[in-house]
């Protein structure tokens, strides 16, 4: 028997059992909550990540059209003259007897040459097939523009046509690079022959094609993208031959192809390379003008550099994993210090910790005559001592931000001003407890009202003071700039002055006139209202310029609408189109535009409201991501 006893295995003591329970369940609440604020934190970078993504290629499409309007400058100039040239070449061709080979097409230039710079003028006969068969510059013979069927379809309907056609300036293909800027330009314009057998063509090259050129260039554009942008590795533009036109960063090879399929589907996609850890989006920016010929839209090659991502990702892991490490290894040895220090009292302080446990956080740990249980007894009460002063701290944090989100809410209009012959109304929500957008309506005497609707970059208080600073420019500004363009140009001016580049605004500007009925209005990269006639068709007041607090001199332009009876204008931020479901689907212009639709007939109130309800709806339960802003015009 004595042999057995010895045999017999010793059973553990109650505190590893007591220390392993504990463990287990530190782990598992540590591993729980750290994975959820992980993957809370990764979705907000990466959100971040994506809007900044975003907001680049935006700009970088807005940038392209704003050099291409530069371009466009000397259009008006020249299509008179172009066009003067082009009737004189039909008169000879009809002198001719209508045959373009006892054309002299020599002596036709030099009669038409003195209206241009020297040698800067050529003339060139297409025939039913897209092939120059004539011309005064002999290498241009031969060339047959059926092997590019979309040009040629629009010779084609020249031909068969009777209007004159005029192209933008266009880079010769040789010199299609924005390192050169003095390279060779070319305007081209059009005729069909009187017998509709040919397209009269007429060519010309002017210095001040490059001049405006190297004041508008894409190359510019580019380095200052790149210097904006810290994900931004590399930008590149293709013209519309798929040549070069303007590069800068580090930038790889084989991106023309890619190009080529955005040009051809005359949409955007993104490439990603695992290998380089980069991602690649090809931006189609849409150039047709269906007055003219040549199509010259180009495609913006936006090379951006997940390493920073990827660095940030990485952190954050590395972070949790340490704060986990850390959390289960305190939790253990605080655990293993408590239960080493068991006696006879450990019912008094299980007593003590449930009465703790059961919200009496002012309860203090009796003290136990024994030396064992006196670090727990100082450690729990200290613990107690902590919590409180963290509930007071949030309560207090609590208190702070429901003061800034009652001083945001001062700065929206208490009452909005009703315009006779309108119904206005809006609303603002923001994502937190403070946020980023803003609406304000204000008179401007005569019968003149100021709207107003933006949406800052971010969320939260950075957001909400950017928000103050913004409101309260736009509103001084305008007391002494009484055109929407001047107002919106000189608070760009102030925010760029007194914020930096540390933020930025989309913001849509209008002024309603309800005398004249008229809204003029400045669009500042802001998501474009829609506006629903009364007949029930829909147009966009899409931006007239960038976002505010981006570029020195933005170049804004205004543009007036009437309103009729009937008309209903919505403005809205992109917390409306953006917001998501639980499939993570956005709630898009689409369904914005049916909501307009089903509720137009209602005041403006009321389609305010079927808006947010909508959103509401289709968002579910998820929480809202972005500050939604509401603003409904409609006209009596």
């Amino acid at each position: 028997m004595k042999g057995d006893d010895t045999t017999k295995r010793r059973p553990l003591s109650l505190i590893w059992y007591l220390i392993g329970f504990i463990a287990l369940i530190i782990g598992i609440v540590v591993v729980s909550s750290l994975t959820i604020s992980y993957i809370k934190a990764k979705e907000e970078i990466e959100y971040d990540y994506a809007v900044l993504q975003n907001n680049t290629d935006s700009n970088a499409a807005e940038s392209v059209r704003l050099v291409n309007e530069g371009l466009g400058l000397l259009d008006e100039q020249y299509n008179p003259i172009l066009k003067r040239s082009l009737e004189k070449f039909s008169e000879a061709y009809q002198e001719s007897g209508n045959d373009p080979s006892a054309m002299n097409l020599s002596s036709i230039r030099s009669g038409i040459a003195p209206e241009y710079p020297k040698n800067s003028v050529n003339l060139y006969v297409i025939d039913e097939n897209g092939v120059i068969v004539y011309s005064t510059l002999p290498d241009a013979l031969g060339i047959d523009f059926s092997l590019y069927p979309d040009f040629y379809q629009s010779l084609t309907k020249v031909r068969l046509g009777s209007d004159f056609a005029a192209d933008p300036v266009v880079r010769s293909i040789e010199n299609a690079s924005d390192f050169n800027v003095i390279g060779t330009l070319r305007k081209f314009a059009y005729l069909p022959s009187p017998d509709h057998l040919y397209v009269l063509e007429i060519g010309v090259e002017s210095p001040e094609f490059a001049d405006v050129r190297s004041r508008y260039s894409y190359q510019e554009m580019a380095v200052r993208l790149l210097a904006i942008n810290p994900d931004l590795a590399g930008i590149r533009v293709y013209d519309p031959n798929g040549n070069v036109a303007a590069q800068a960063g580090i930038i790889g090879a084989g991106g023309r192809q890619y190009a080529d399929m955005a040009r051809e589907n005359r949409s955007g996609f993104s490439v990603p390379d695992s290998g380089s850890g980069t991602l690649s989006r090809y931006v189609y920016v849409d150039l047709r003008d269906p007055a003219a010929v040549s199509d010259t839209s180009v495609v913006v090659e936006l090379v951006y550099s997940m390493s920073r991502l990827d660095a940030a990702l990485a952190d954050l892991i590395t972070s949790y994993l340490l704060i986990g490490i850390c959390a289960i290894a305190i939790g253990i040895a605080l655990a293993y210090a408590a239960f080493r220090k068991l006696t006879g009292g450990i019912r008094a302080i299980v007593a003590d910790v449930e009465q703790i446990a059961g919200g009496d956080l002012s309860h203090i740990i009796r003290g136990v005559n024994t030396s064992e249980f006196a670090h727990l007894e100082e450690s729990i009460n200290v613990m107690i001592r902590k919590i409180l002063e963290y509930s007071e701290e949030l309560e207090r944090k609590k208190a702070e931000l429901k003061v800034a989100s009652d001083i945001q809410n001062a700065f929206l209009p208490k009452e909005i001003p009703h315009p006779a012959g309108f119904d206005l109304a809006a609303e603002s929500h923001p994502a937190r407890e403070v946020g980023g957008d803003f609406y304000d309506v204000f008179s401007e005497g005569d019968g003149r009202y100021a709207l107003v609707i933006a949406d800052v970059a971010g969320k939260g208080v950075p957001a909400s003071l950017f928000m103050a600073l913004s409101r309260t420019v736009v509103r001084i500004v305008s007391r002494w700039e009484k055109t929407a363009r001047h107002a919106i140009t000189s608070s760009n001016t102030t925010f760029i002055r007194d914020a930096g580049s540390t933020s930025f605004v989309t913001l849509f500007y209008a002024l309603l006139d309800e005398k004249r009925r008229t809204l003029t209005y400045v669009n500042a990269g802001h998501n474009p209202p829609l506006l629903r006639h009364a007949d029930g068709t829909v147009e966009e007041l899409s931006p007239t310029g960038p976002v505010i607090g981006i570029m020195d001199e933005p170049g804004y332009g205004e543009r007036t609408i009437t309103l009729e009876q009937g008309d209903v204008l919505v403005m809205y931020t992109d917390g409306v189109s953006e917001a998501m479901n639980g499939n993570k689907e956005m709630f898009t212009e689409e369904r914005l535009l049916a909501v307009i639709h089903k509720n137009y007939t209602l005041p403006a109130c009321g389609i305010v409201g079927a808006i947010r309800q909508a959103v509401g709806s289709f968002c579910g339960i998820e929480p809202q991501s972005d500050d939604i802003t509401i603003m409904v015009l409609k006209a009596e």
